[in-house]
């Protein structure tokens, strides 16, 4: 069934956001929506699934004209659903009791069946090949998991009378390899005949699946064609307002392309070892051992199942490890995990899940970003001002108003808040993981400059990424994981995207 948006307008305080925006999704079909951070795109999602109401404009659903749809509540009934970044899940109840407030809790006598839930659930999650308890707690699965939990809700709801299925960045946390089976499926249903929106950073994402794209900037709709009329460099530079000037096939737009550039003329980095992994053994890592050197981006690739997701927080004290060492600058880590230690000793670690894990989202922007070093601004909020303000300057975090709710910034704008809490402390080793994970391309330059620029200046940073080509582009050596062990550590005329892929899944 054909839904359409004619002339979407939407403002907030006076300031026109999404401005008369037209898109057509068609029977059986994917269309991508693109855009930086900013762009109207989550605007135009929140419309079309009752959050906001347009200002102006009308929504079409089969033929018939519905104007606004009120609430989250009607689009639900008009055949809307919708999947978020951020999973709907509540972190005290159960993965089954999350999946059960959406399809339902069976009963009997006025009494929850427990047992079939819980079969039921299984079976699902089963059907999808998620290896996930539906006893375990929501909250203690990982950003991947979450996702994938999400995503079969969304699925799931299939049966019931799906029209449009809006899948907002719910593939940004996951590797490539798990996300590649349900995008597979969600084509599938395409194809069966319902309307899929796809909003997504990642352009590899949308070839073979996308039939059609719509671009906006700054509000407005910059392109709307097929998918086979505008390669990867037009369409990043539709959504900067800049004329495409790389040759098609060049693995990486953007500043990645220098960076490979000026990987190759650096090559190995000799300097100073900053940090130094011996033996570690955890839960999944089994005997790691590597150096970090001064000004050198070392990246780290692997599968989920590798273990990898266990090195970021081991390093930032939040995990204990079994056995081996960590020291940084020659200063040994505790055994138990201690994240002041690791703050102490020059470590900083940037997490994958930066709502969650990263920053606080109910604090302002200035509170999350003097938080590591709060004792310092005590009674000096002249100090602490300008700190911020410099913080949000540099790091070019927007809106540029340090009382800004961070839970309310973009997701590239919050990783650039992020980094700036933690470089102003002047760390010796930063640890990033997934930094770019649902960060619009122009954001993306913007830390890549800032990663470079931080570098230079003789910071050394271990860099984990679920994108090869990233790893390929930004990094002088790549180690990867393989069943818990470092099967490989790549570097020179080896330093490319197929190698690293192989490696990891071969």
């Amino acid at each position: 069934m054909t839904v359409s948006g004619q002339r979407l307008s939407k403002s907030f305080a006076g300031k026109r956001v999404l401005d008369e925006v037209d898109i057509e999704l068609a029977d059986g079909g994917i269309h991508a929506l693109l855009g930086c951070n900013g762009s109207g795109k989550s605007t135009l999602v929140k419309i079309l699934t009752g959050v906001y109401q347009a200002d102006q404009g009308v929504i079409m659903i089969g033929g018939r004209q519905i104007g606004s749809i009120a609430s989250p509540y009607q689009a639900n009934k008009l055949g809307v659903a919708v999947v978020h970044q951020e999973a709907p899940l509540i972190d005290t109840c159960t993965v089954a009791e999350c999946i059960a407030l959406f399809r339902g809790y069976p009963t009997a006598g006025g009494r929850v069946q427990w047992r079939v839930l819980h079969r039921q659930v299984a079976e699902m999650l089963e059907r999808f090949d998620v290896r996930v308890d539906p006893r375990q707690l929501a909250g203690t699965l990982n950003p991947a998991d979450r996702a994938l939990v999400a995503l079969i809700i969304a699925l799931d709801r299939v049966a019931s009378g799906l029209n449009l299925l809006v899948l907002d960045e719910v593939t940004a946390s996951l590797p490539r390899d798990e996300a590649e089976p349900y995008l597979d499926r969600v084509a599938a249903l395409a194809r069966g005949g319902i309307s899929v929106l796809m909003v997504t950073h990642r352009l590899a994402e949308l070839r073979g699946r996308a039939a059609r794209l719509t671009i906006l900037r700054d509000g407005k709709k910059v392109f709307a064609g097929a998918s086979n009329e505008i390669d990867d460099d037009a369409i990043v530079a539709r959504m900067i307002g800049e004329e495409p000037h790389r040759p098609r096939g060049r693995a990486m737009p953007g500043p990645e392309a220098e960076a490979r550039e000026a990987v190759r003329k650096r090559g190995r980095v000799d300097g100073d070892v900053l940090l130094r992994v011996e033996g570690l053994r955890v839960n999944l890592l089994d005997d790691v051992s590597f150096d970090l050197h001064r000004r050198e981006i070392l990246g780290v690739a692997g599968l989920a199942e590798t273990g990898i997701a266990e090195l970021p927080q081991v390093l930032s004290g939040a995990l204990a490890y079994r056995s081996g060492s960590i020291a940084v600058n020659g200063r040994v880590l505790p055994r138990r995990g201690d994240p002041s230690a690791s703050i102490r000793a020059g470590l900083v670690v940037l997490p994958a899940d930066r709502l969650r894990s990263g920053g606080v989202g109910t604090l302002s922007v200035a509170e999350n970003i003097s938080l590591p070093d709060v004792d310092r601004y005590f009674l000096r909020p002249g100090r602490e001002r300008a700190m911020v303000e410099k913080v949000i300057a540099d790091f070019d975090v927007r809106p540029p108003r340090p009382d800004a709710l961070f839970g309310g910034l973009s997701g590239g704008n919050q990783q650039k808040a992020l980094l700036g809490k933690w470089l102003h402390l002047g760390p010796s080793v930063l640890v990033l993981d997934d930094p770019t994970s649902g960060v619009d391309p122009s954001a993306r330059e913007k830390i890549f400059e800032i990663l470079q620029r931080a570098v230079t200046e003789g910071l050394g940073i271990l860099f984990f990424s679920t994108e090869p080509e990233q790893l390929a582009a930004l990094c002088s050596r790549i180690l990867v994981l393989k069943d818990g062990k470092i099967a490989t550590e790549l570097s020179g005329a080896n330093l490319n995207h197929q190698t690293i892929s192989h490696w990891c899944y071969a």
